[in-house]
Parts: C-alpha cells; sequence; structure tokens
C-alpha cells in the first residue's frame, strides 16, 4: 500500500510539473470522448422519440388511397371493411378525405402563398383515433367544430413562416378559415408536397371530415381509408381481404394500399438515422483520434525527460515493468481526467444538439434521456486510447539499453539536421540563426511538434471542409435551377390538362406574362444501376429562351429523343453522352395508365447536382402518349411586373394548384439544409477548441523542453526580450511546416470523406469536394498564429527562471 501511495505522489509530482500541458490534455481527451457521447446520443434520442411519437399518435397500419381525382362513398369503404373474414381483427377504421389547397397566410411582413393539402378527419369522440394529431399550440380539432370551417394548421408552416398559433387562412377563391391551433400528425412529420418532394413550402391543414366535404364540393364522399390492426392479428390477411373488398365495392376505382413501414415519411425519418450517425461517427474518430496524438506527444516528452532517471533505475536492477509504473500513472491519471471532463462536454453537447433536435424536427414526443451506456463506451474510449498511446513510447524507454539511457539528450549545434543549414548563407548573427538551427537539430523533437499540429489543422480541415463541400454543392444547385432569369415562377395544375383548355390558356394568355411555356412532370425510373435511380422528369422545351438547362457535357440540340442527365446519375448509372438508358414511366392508357420500359440516348449532362432532376424535350411528349396535354407551366412576369404580382394575379384561378418562384426553392432546399448546420457547427466548435488546444499545447511542451536552452542564453547575458525572440520565431517555423502538412493531410482525408463515405449517406446529392478560403486562412490562424504567440505566454516564467536551478544536470 505504502510502495502504491509512492508511484502515486511521484506520479502526481509529475503532473504538477507539467500542469498547463496536463490540463491541455486532459481537456482534448474531453472533447474527444465527450463529443463521441454526445453525438452518439442523438442517433438514440431520434429512435426513441419517433417511436413514442409514432405509438402516441396510433399511427396506422394499413392506409388505403384511392387514384388521384377518384371518390368513394364514405360509409361504403367503411361497411366494405367491417364485411371482410378478418373484420375483428380491426381495431379501428376512419375514413378521409384529403384535397388540394393553396394556402393564403401572407402576413405584413411577408407573402405566404403556398400550395397544400387540406386532411378532412373524424373527430366524434375525440378522434381521429388512428393517425391522430397533436396539439402544439392553441387547441385541437372538436366535434362541435364540424359546424363551422374550423381547422387546425400543421407546425411546420406556422415554425417555417413565423405565424401566430392561431389566426385566419384563405384559401384559393376567397373562402376564409379560422385555424384554432397547430398540431402533428404521423404522416406529416416531415413535410411531404403531392408530388414527392421534401423541400417544397407545402401547408396541411386539418379539419373535421364534413367541412373537407363541404369546401370539397364532395358531400359524403372520402378517398382515403385508415386502419390499426390489433396487436397479434395477422395483418397481411386483413390487407389481403381489404383490398379484395373495395376492389369488388368499387369497380374501376383504382386503389393503392400502404403499410406503416412503407409510409415515405416514417422510412424517410428513420433511414435518415444511420447515415447521419455514419457522419457522426466520422467526426467522432477524427476528434478522438487527435485526442489520442495529442496524448501520445506528451508522453514522449515526459519520458524524454526522465529517460536519464529511467537509465539510473535500469542501471541499479530496477525490473523494466516496476519503472514503467510511473509514466503510465501519469497517462493514466490525464485520461481519468480527461474523462471526467469528457461527462461534462458531453452533457452540453447533448443540451445543445436537444435544443437543434426539437427546433429542427417538431415532434410531438422528445425523449432526451441521459444515456449512461453510451457514456460508459464514450469513457472507455477516452481512458483506453490515451492509455494505449502513453504505452507505446514507454515500452520504447525501457527497452535501451541503461547507457543508451543515462546518456544526455542533448545535443552539440551540429547535430540532428543542423548542417544542412551551414551550407545555406543565411544572413545574421548566431543568435538570429539559432531558432532555424534548433529546428534541424532535433528533428524528432520538430518532427513530434509539427506533427501534433497537423493532427488538429488535419481533423479542423476534414470536419469544416464537409461543411464547405455542402454549401458548394447547395450554391451550385441554386445557380443551375435560377439561371439567367431570377424572375421565373412554376405553375403546377391540380392536374392534367389539354394545352389548349380554358385554365391553360388562361395562365399562357396572361397580361401580366412574358412567357408562358407548358411541360409535363411525370415521375420514373433510370436503368441500368444496382437498383435503379427514382427520378423526377420534366419535358421543357430545349430551345427555349426562356430557360434551358446548362450542357457541360453533350449538346441540347438533337433530331431524336433522348434525356439530360445530370453529372451524378449518369456516373452512378455508368453511362456517358451517346449511350443508351431504360427510362421506366408512366404511359396513358385509357382513363388511367401503366407502366412501360423505353431506350432512350443520354443527350447531355447537365451540373445540378441532384441526381433525380431529368429533363426531356417537350415535343416528345408523345412517349407518355400525353401529346398536347400538361400539367405545368413556366412563366416569367411582363415588364413593370413583379413575382409577387404574378403570384396574387394566379392564385385563385381555377385549375391552379401552385405557383412557385424558382428562388422559393432554391432557397428552401437551403433552409432545411442550414437547419442541419446547425449540428455541424456544435461539432465544429468542438473541433476548433481542441485544434487550438493541440496547437498550444505542442508548442508549450517544446518550450519546456528549452528550458536549459533558455537558462544558457540568460547565463550568457541575453534579455528577455531577444530570447522570447529566439522561441517565437522557431514556433512560427514549426507551425509554418505542421500547419502546410495539416492543410495537405486534411484536403486528402476531405477528398477520401467525399468520395468513400458521402455517396453512401446522401445517394441523391452530387455533393462536390471544396476548400473555402476561409476555411484555410481558419487553419492558417490556428496553425501558424496561435503557435507563434504561445512563448509570449511564457514571459513571465523566463523572467522569474532560477537560471543555477535549471542548468542543473544531476540532482
Amino acid at each position: 500500500m505504502r510502495g502504491l501511495a509512492l508511484w502515486l505522489r511521484w506520479s502526481w509530482r509529475d503532473l504538477r510539473a507539467r500542469w498547463l500541458q496536463v490540463a491541455a490534455i486532459a481537456l482534448i481527451i474531453a472533447i474527444g470522448s465527450g463529443t463521441y457521447s454526445g453525438l452518439t446520443s442523438v442517433s438514440a434520442w431520434r429512435q426513441a422519440s419517433y417511436d413514442a411519437s409514432y405509438d402516441a399518435l396510433d399511427m396506422y397500419d394499413l392506409r388505403v388511397a384511392l387514384t388521384t381525382g377518384s371518390f368513394a362513398d364514405a360509409d361504403r369503404l367503411l361497411a366494405a371493411a367491417a364485411a371482410i373474414p378478418h373484420a375483428a381483427d380491426i381495431a379501428a377504421a376512419e375514413p378521409r378525405l384529403e384535397v388540394p389547397i393553396q394556402v393564403d397566410a401572407s402576413t405584413a411582413d411577408e407573402l405566404v402563398l403556398v400550395p397544400g393539402r387540406l386532411v378532412g378527419v373524424d373527430v366524434r369522440d375525440g378522434g381521429p383515433h388512428v393517425s391522430g394529431i397533436a396539439t402544439v399550440e392553441g387547441r385541437g380539432l372538436r366535434p362541435d367544430d364540424a359546424a363551422g370551417d374550423t381547422v387546425v394548421v400543421d407546425e411546420h408552416l406556422v415554425q417555417r413562416h413565423d405565424l401566430a398559433p392561431t389566426g385566419t387562412l384563405r384559401l384559393s377563391g376567397g373562402r376564409e378559415l379560422r385555424y384554432v391551433g397547430t398540431g402533428l400528425s404521423p404522416e406529416n412529420f416531415f413535410p411531404v408536397d403531392d408530388r414527392g418532394s421534401v423541400f417544397a413550402d407545402f401547408a396541411v391543414v386539418y379539419a373535421p371530415l364534413s367541412t373537407v366535404q363541404r369546401v370539397g364540393g364532395h358531400p359524403g364522399q372520402a378517398n382515403r381509408l385508415v386502419l390499426r390492426v390489433r396487436p397479434g392479428a395477422d395483418r397481411d390477411a386483413v390487407e389481403r381481404e381489404i383490398e379484395d373488398a373495395l376492389a369488388a365495392e368499387l369497380g374501376d376505382v383504382g386503389l393503392t394500399v400502404t403499410r406503416q413501414e412503407d409510409d415515405q415519411v416514417l422510412r424517410l425519418l428513420y433511414d435518415d438515422i444511420e447515415g447521419d450517425q455514419r457522419f457522426y461517427d466520422i467526426f467522432a474518430v477524427l476528434i478522438l483520434a487527435g485526442a489520442t496524438f495529442a496524448a501520445f506527444n506528451l508522453t514522449v516528452r515526459i519520458v524524454e525527460a526522465q529517460r536519464r532517471e529511467i537509465g539510473i533505475g535500469m542501471a541499479l536492477g530496477v525490473p523494466p515493468r516496476t519503472i514503467a509504473v510511473r509514466p503510465m500513472l501519469v497517462g493514466a491519471q490525464v485520461a481519468l481526467l480527461g474523462v471526467a471532463f469528457g461527462v461534462g462536454v458531453g452533457l452540453l453537447i447533448d443540451e445543445l444538439m436537444a435544443d437543434l433536435l426539437s427546433g429542427f424536427f417538431p415532434l410531438p414526443v422528445w425523449e432526451f434521456a441521459f444515456r449512461p451506456g453510451i457514456f460508459l463506451r464514450g469513457a472507455a474510449l477516452g481512458l483506453a486510447l490515451p492509455l494505449a498511446a502513453t504505452a507505446v513510447p514507454v515500452r520504447r524507454a525501457v527497452r535501451v539499453t541503461p547507457v543508451e539511457a543515462v546518456s544526455t539528450t542533448h545535443r552539440t549545434a551540429s547535430g540532428g539536421l543542423a548542417p544542412l543549414l551551414s551550407r545555406l548563407p543565411l544572413p545574421g548573427s548566431s543568435v538570429t540563426q539559432m531558432p532555424f538551427r534548433n529546428v534541424l537539430r532535433e528533428p524528432r523533437r520538430t518532427l513530434l511538434t509539427a506533427l501534433g499540429i497537423a493532427a488538429a489543422i488535419t481533423t479542423l480541415i476534414g470536419v469544416i471542409g464537409m461543411v464547405d463541400s455542402f454549401v458548394a454543392t447547395i450554391a451550385a444547385g441554386d445557380d443551375e435551377i435560377v439561371g439567367d432569369t431570377p424572375d421565373r415562377l412554376t405553375v403546377d395544375l391540380d392536374g392534367f390538362a389539354l394545352v389548349d383548355a380554358p385554365e391553360v390558356t388562361a395562365i399562357t394568355d396572361d397580361p401580366m406574362l412574358r412567357a408562358a411555356e407548358t411541360g409535363l412532370t411525370l415521375g420514373g425510373t433510370l436503368e441500368p444501376g444496382d437498383d435503379g435511380i427514382d427520378v423526377a422528369l420534366y419535358t421543357v422545351d430545349l430551345q427555349s429562351d426562356l430557360w434551358v438547362p446548362t450542357a457541360v457535357e453533350g449538346d441540347l440540340d438533337h433530331d431524336g429523343p433522348g434525356l439530360v442527365l445530370s453529372e451524378k446519375a449518369a456516373a452512378d448509372l455508368g453511362v456517358g453522352v451517346g449511350d443508351d438508358v431504360t427510362l421506366r414511366h408512366p404511359r396513358r392508357e385509357g382513363v388511367g395508365y401503366r407502366w412501360v420500359e423505353s431506350e432512350l440516348a443520354v443527350l447531355a449532362l447537365h451540373p445540378n447536382p441532384y441526381r433525380f432532376i431529368v429533363y426531356l424535350d417537350d415535343e416528345w411528349a408523345s412517349l407518355f402518349d400525353l401529346e398536347g396535354v400538361v400539367n405545368t407551366v413556366r412563366v416569367a412576369p411582363a415588364d413593370g411586373v413583379t413575382v409577387p404580382d404574378v403570384q396574387r394575379d394566379l392564385f385563385g384561378q381555377e385549375g391552379v394548384a401552385s405557383v412557385v418562384p424558382v428562388t422559393d426553392l432554391a432557397r428552401s432546399v437551403r433552409d432545411q439544409i442550414d437547419e442541419v448546420f446547425g449540428i455541424f457547427r456544435v461539432i465544429e466548435g468542438a473541433v476548433l477548441l481542441m485544434a487550438l488546444l493541440i496547437a498550444f499545447n505542442a508548442t508549450s511542451i517544446n518550450l519546456d523542453e528549452r528550458a536549459r536552452e533558455n537558462a544558457t542564453l540568460f547565463a550568457f547575458g541575453l534579455p528577455v526580450s531577444r530570447v522570447v525572440l529566439v522561441a517565437v520565431t522557431e514556433s512560427l517555423v514549426i507551425g509554418v511546416l505542421g500547419t502546410v502538412t495539416g492543410v495537405i493531410a486534411g484536403r486528402l482525408l476531405l477528398a477520401w470523406l467525399m468520395a468513400a463515405i458521402v455517396p453512401g449517406t446522401l445517394p441523391d446529392i452530387g455533393v462536390v469536394t471544396y476548400l473555402s478560403a476561409s476555411t484555410v486562412a481558419t487553419a492558417l490562424v490556428l496553425g501558424v498564429l496561435a503557435v507563434t504567440i504561445a512563448p509570449l505566454l511564457t514571459v513571465r516564467r523566463l523572467r522569474r527562471m532560477d537560471i543555477p536551478s535549471t542548468l542543473r544536470v544531476v540532482e
């Protein structure tokens, strides 16, 4: 017991002697282990919160949707479900009516004209009982609301446009609805518009079923049926029987049955957890790696400083295992201190991430419980990695002979690589040349210091460079979407219409427009590929003066049909200009459609980073058997007419589902990504602090090792200012070496992350690899300036130096 106490006191003396470096290393380990724990908690929170939110609102098990434009008597839908053989297995069934709308929620500060969906739900007996609506602010729907035009607005719209929690909305046609609160429902935890876009500004409005039937002009009808199945029941049998019963009841009316796990929003949310966790793991590993190297660097220096004592111990016959206890205890105490700090860092990151998540993903239930298992895992990593890093130099130190260990480690002026400097005609006195000789005289020390700085800069470049790359990708998408006509708008119709139909000509002949071009927007799939690529297919006039996609490769002018793909899609499919691809697309057949495959050439490639965007010249609408049929009109305002003027002019026109400026789509994408960047900023802050600590620590250790040399300079009469200048110059040289190495290594790391990790996590986006000048400048300031000024922090200690004591070689 007394022996252990001696070892602890001895190691504690070593810690006190280097308390500043020890504190910095402990903080670095804390940032590494705490960031890992905090980021890993996010995925566990999201999983638990999604589960709890879906359970709390009784998400449907099966949803029946009639084909677009089809409606059926609500009571007939319920009766068909009640008549199936396994009807007893149905816990609840409710009809719904969903109709497209345009919503005017404009305020004094902002024009808010957005497409949306009016959802009629059964509010009897406190309903809806399937896929319920959680009240966020105000109140929910009540049975007596069916008598008036009372609704609840989805929380996302209110949050996005900073609307009041209660108020009035105006629909196209002038009808006003009074909203009494905001809510969230499982099918719209993340708003997706009628064409499947997650980036659109979209309003979901909930109302009693009878209200929607009255407003939408479909009295007594519905176009959805949602069901919950009892636990343990045979859902497959219920699904088959419901589908057969409704097919028999409704005749030629088409329908689609969706299971809960196939819900688009549910899949989007849960799949996103895994993808995001890959990024968190990368960041955590980078930060832990930096912390581990910092611990290694400190231990190497401590062992080097104790080399004579280790040699004397071995000469006296002390076993190497016993000698190794002292430096290993130092490493263990530093690691334990780091782990203790790491719990605090992890809790702080938890708090920041909880605020970001609850703001970005409004859910009825968020569970931000402390995860002891995750923190224990983080603590274990924070303890094990520094200990492993400590063991390497200790093992090396005790494996040399006593004579090698006892021999002085001080080098002469001609040691190391210093002779190389004599061949260079450097100006100045020997003191002026001293910093450069010091750098070369002990290359191992220089290398360790420079690598410590480089490790920090590499991590910094890798993390912040990913943010730069995402920002550059969004900017590239904005530039391509907006082009040279930023006042362009897209008018989506509420269905297909003939090009000369009154609702279409009312738009194309509008005197407030200088240009109007009709087209189609359809879904499809591109092959070959492992799983194919789902795409949004736009027919456009590829010779238009209004706007055409940019051809970065190939030519838009062709006699035959062909596609303009994104560079990302072409790369994923392994095709180029002139190659053929298979497009699976709908083709009209009577009043419905069927899916067919067409072999089409790749005419050109466009630079939009979103791989799902595909263009086809509008003269080839015959591929879909939709000649003379449109569902989109692209317009631009006439001279003297503003974009808001056009929005208000077309708002409420017959057949118009939405009027959206192209800049709004670009802004919507950017806003969605900016929300995610809040999480990146937390990580970025941790990395910046860690990099600063590593850079300072590496320089501080280097200065400590120069203590005898500085004392010698003082003994020869040099003033403190001259000695500090020597240290500053040496730090500058090492800082430049470390920073340049770190920037190069960080750029290589960034390229690897973009090539190996991002494509699997964000397959639909061609993220460009980009490193901004501001990031490089940050690295230079951190790696050069911070390291260079570090010696200034030692001025007080240098002034108080005990020169005889510092120069003493033998205790």
